[in-house]
């Protein structure tokens, strides 16, 4: 994901920088033409999409059997808002009213509900075109167009007595029913399962001709997501994945990397996926997740829409995915939030309730640094949400996290100065090596002469004792955490509209007036001029290279990678920098004097000896 390779591309900066600073300055597989043979005990539905089973009944004539009038059913859950269709029994539209912790959620605009399925292309400006794409819980019969558009195309009959506002409270379950029989022999159940208080609830279909199963898929998507905003961006409007989970591992599929089908084309493009044991479709803070009782495969399919945004048309991707489902089976779906805590407690509840195993967690894509960010989540969770129990305020929550972070690090902080300072004795030693092995060359002294060798043992053992490469060591240990709280609080969506202070009213969007990223810049200024730097001889390349790590570096990271970030992740970085400047000062006044050298028999000791007690008289935080 973008916000994966912009993370790399932060914490590769980062080191490069230190280790500059303290050393030089003084494809996923192309779709598939040919499916893949179902999975044991599934039935003929999971063939690729092209094949025709022989023996599945042709579509009866009468598509809208006039018995059924048109009706919509509204379902209120205290999470969630969703809008049901008796033209093929469908969901159309779902809105996302809460947080499980009860905060509201709305769109990215903050205005307007946040509505996250729609049967249209994405909503753009008013009056701008929209493209009709299908609605969720479509049923497929592959190769068999007409059989298809019957499914889809017929008005189903509502059973039982339900008005069309059903409202399920917290701990209710209500059920949906949609039935359709025709003349031909077909008969067509499909049933949601609703309970109050939760996001997950049971999709069937049982589909018959004459009594006997007819194989069929159901649609998830095609429009999923935050439907206002209208750029991606590498933060939190990231672009939309398909994710299939194949043996407990989890694949995101970018909707780019499905192939088009073009509008003239008689069959769409399939992207397969065999053994497949759940799939979802996702934004950056939601999901849209269906769970078959049996793993089968699952195609992928891809539709482009253009609509207009701020005045000027956008083209956008739209994928489906075509789940196999079994006859009068339970498919458990999940649409809500990617909330890794909440994701862990649905998880369990499935493994009590129903017997199965899934982590749900796994729709949380951390990207290439998931090997060490991953084991690093469940306690930064545990602390933000902690520091957010004591404050009620997410900004706070994220200063207090980093103060207890950069305190956990004090002693590598520590252990870094002080492998530095002691490096700084031997300063004039190298010095002094540095010229008697230029002497030697001037002189075309042979590397095999008993001088040049003595010379070579000199210098082997003074890097023995001053090399301050274990110094830079525990700086190195740090940037896992930095980067996994730098990926956190990017997929935290309590962090999505959280306010901090004034003008801060949303941790997730960037500073609209950008003084956070103004004042980071300052404070990194600070912090990189304060870091000790390895002692060495005056050069003015170096001071160069020292002038454009403190000045320059700080000054290009705030505006290619902070200038539009969330603000959350501006305030960790900003409050990890004062912070840092603080423990720095610190440990400027805790280190003891540089220590004299020891004599040396090259003639340089006595100047050693005077450089260490000059320093001994006027404490230098940053020795030269």
């Amino acid at each position: 994901m973008e916000k994966s390779r912009i993370a790399l591309a932060f914490a590769l900066s980062l080191a490069v920088m230190l280790v500059w600073q303290y050393f030089f300055a003084p494809p996923l597989p192309p779709p598939g033409d040919a499916a893949a043979p179902p999975a044991a005990g599934r039935p003929a539905a999971s063939e690729a999409p092209g094949t025709t089973d022989q023996a599945s009944p042709a579509a009866p004539s009468d598509i809208a059997p006039a018995d059924a009038p048109a009706r919509d059913i509204t379902v209120e859950t205290p999470l969630w808002r969703a809008t049901f269709s008796n033209r093929g029994g469908v969901l159309t539209r779902f809105v996302l009213k809460a947080l499980p912790n009860g905060r509201a959620l709305r769109a990215s605009d903050g205005k307007s509900e946040l509505e996250v399925l729609t049967t249209t292309s994405r909503r753009g400006d008013p009056g701008a075109p929209t493209t009709e794409l299908g609605a969720a819980f479509e049923l497929i019969a592959a190769g068999q167009d007409e059989l298809t558009a019957f499914f889809n195309q017929s008005r189903y009959r509502v059973e039982g007595a339900v008005t069309e506002a059903l409202s399920v409270g917290d701990g209710e379950t209500a059920t949906l029913t949609f039935g359709l029989s025709t003349d031909q022999g077909y008969q067509i159940v499909k049933q949601y399962v609703i309970r109050g208080g939760r996001y997950d609830f049971d999709f069937l279909a049982d589909v018959k001709k004459d009594g006997a199963p007819v194989p069929v898929m159901f649609r998830l998507g095609p429009n999923f997501g935050d439907q206002v905003f209208a750029e991606y961006d590498g933060y939190t409007h990231t672009p939309p994945h398909a994710v299939t989970v194949i043996g407990g591992n989890a694949t995101f599929t970018p909707f780019t990397s499905v192939d088009a089908t073009p509008p003239s084309a008689g069959k769409p493009a399939y992207l397969t996926k065999p053994n497949t044991a759940w799939c979802a479709l996702t934004d950056h803070y939601f999901a849209f997740t269906a769970i078959p009782p049996q793993p089968g495969t699952v195609q992928l399919s891809r539709r482009d829409a253009v609509t207009r945004f701020q005045g000027r048309d956008v083209k956008r991707e739209y994928v489906f995915l075509d789940v196999p489902t079994v006859n009068a089976a339970a498919n458990i779906i999940y649409i809500g939030p990617k909330d890794r805590t909440y994701l862990a407690s649905v998880s369990q509840l499935l493994k009590t309730e129903r017997n199965l195993d899934v982590d749900l967690r796994e729709l949380n894509d951390y990207g290439w640094l998931a090997f060490f960010v991953r084991p690093l989540i469940p306690a930064l969770d545990w602390l933000l949400r902690f520091f957010y129990a004591q404050t009620q305020n997410y900004g706070w929550a994220i200063v207090l996290l980093t103060f207890v972070v950069n305190m956990l690090l004090f002693p590598l902080r520590w252990k870094t100065a002080v492998s530095f300072r002691k490096a700084a004795v031997h300063a004039p030693r190298h010095k002094e090596l540095a010229e008697r092995l230029k002497q030697l060359q001037a002189q075309k002294v042979k590397m095999d002469d008993p001088r040049m060798l003595e010379l070579q043992r000199e210098q082997i053992q003074l890097m023995k004792e001053s090399l301050p490469i274990m110094g830079c060591l525990p700086i190195l240990l740090q940037l896992p955490i930095f980067v996994a709280i730098y990926v956190y609080l990017q997929l935290s969506v309590d962090l999505r509209q959280a306010a901090f202070i004034g003008w801060l009213t949303d941790l997730s969007m960037p500073d609209p007036w950008h003084v956070l990223p103004v004042v980071l810049c300052v404070t990194q200024i600070g912090q990189s001029y304060l870091m000790p730097q390895p002692p060495g001889p005056e050069d003015p390349a170096l001071a160069m290279q020292r002038k454009i790590i403190v000045w320059v570096m700080p000054i290009l990271f705030a505006a290619l990678f902070f200038w539009s970030a969330p603000s959350g992740l501006v305030v960790y970085w900003m409050a990890g920098n004062i912070i840092g400047i603080t423990q720095q000062l610190i440990i400027n006044r805790m280190l003891p004097p540089i220590p004299a050298a020891s004599p040396s028999p090259g003639g340089a000791a006595d100047a050693s000896a005077a450089d260490g007690k000059d320093k001994k008289k006027k404490f230098n935080p940053r020795p030269a």
